[in-house]
């Protein structure tokens, strides 16, 4: 593909610089195995002239296909540069269409500074299984000029497109570059804290990824101008709300991009606004932070609302403010008995 060209977002397999390596998509481009018992198949080069990269290794060799119930994954075959870092637990491989531009941006240190706080907030004083410590990061360039950049995130890979080119706008665009990173980091990691449970409700998956990719972003930016000039894109207390959580659940298997949007913007706000009651509440001594571990281990119900015991906890602190942002956003309010001050 040409250069600036490759949204990454579309989850195609394709070939880069100069043909030097592809990207395989498992989404577009593999069949998983779908196993009885649900455990993981291998996938290995064809011969040994064949290079291939993924997320995982195998004990056996080859590298790790999840399993029926998990994320997709993503790979690399050719002769990319490959750097490896060490990140807190983690051992990241990355890759990159242009590794000067890569290096130019920052994006190395935006990564691990990211992953270090996500890290942190999803798994808490939990140690990350070692199985779960192999990470794949692969970076592509796309012109300003098509106005966007996407991201991909797969079980234990991601793709993250960073923007070139519209020089005058450089700030604005490495924090949208950042916010992308981080919000795929979550992905990543809340896939692996969830294990062989259920992929969480659509709405929520994308809305605490897009809170939490915002807040990593806000904190890699130096300029906090433009960090809260992009946060007030998405989080606004003041916008109305157009449909209730419980509806934009279904609105993902009918008008994707439609639920996207308010996923990404009416469900930032939403944990934006339970953060911050939850802060007040408490005089700065909780945060929505500490409940993130054990919501991501929670079973979800399937009418698009919030886990029974996740509410229960919420509940707990007898304070309106907190009952009134989930029924202003989520579609049902919480049982009040015993609430409100």
């Amino acid at each position: 593909m040409r250069d600036g060209t490759v949204d990454v977002s579309a989850q195609a397999s394709v070939s880069m610089a100069q043909r030097k390596w592809v990207l395989l998509s498992e989404p577009t481009s593999l069949l998983r195995v779908v196993e009885a018992n649900s455990q993981q198949s291998t996938l290995r080069p064809a011969d040994a002239g064949t290079e291939l990269l993924g997320a995982t290794p195998m004990d056996k060799g080859g590298w790790r296909v999840p399993a029926d119930n998990n994320a997709p994954e993503f790979f690399v075959v050719g002769t990319p540069g490959i750097e490896h870092r060490r990140v807190g637990d983690f051992t990241v491989r990355y890759v990159a269409d242009d590794w000067q531009r890569v290096h130019h941006l920052g994006l190395m240190s935006s990564h691990a500074q990211a992953l270090h706080y996500l890290g942190d907030v999803v798994y808490a004083d939990t140690p990350v299984p070692e199985r779960e410590r192999a990470l794949l990061v692969v970076w592509v360039g796309i012109d300003a000029r098509h106005g966007r950049a996407g991201g991909a995130a797969g079980s234990r890979s991601f793709l993250a497109n960073y923007m070139i080119g519209g020089d005058k706008n450089v700030p604005d665009h490495l924090a949208v570059t950042f916010m992308i990173m981080a919000h795929e980091q979550f992905h990543q990691l809340a896939d692996a804290r969830r294990g062989e449970l259920p992929e969480l409700p659509a709405w929520i998956n994308e809305s605490i990824a897009q809170y939490y990719g915002l807040r990593a972003m806000q904190r890699a930016i130096h300029d906090a101008a433009t960090a809260e000039k992009l946060i007030r894109q998405f989080i606004d207390p003041d916008r109305e709300v157009e449909q209730r959580f419980a509806e934009v659940e279904g609105m993902f298997a009918i008008d994707r991009p439609r639920a996207l949007e308010l996923a990404y913007r009416q469900g930032a706000t939403f944990w934006a606004e339970l953060d911050r009651t939850l802060r007040v509440a408490s005089d700065g001594a909780s945060s929505l932070d500490e409940y993130i571990p054990g919501l991501l281990q929670m079973k979800f119900p399937e009418d698009g609302l919030l886990p029974q015991a996740f509410l229960t906890q919420l509940r707990s602190w007898n304070d309106s403010r907190i009952e009134q942002a989930i029924m202003k956003y989520v579609g049902a309010a919480p049982d009040t008995e015993n609430s409100g001050r």
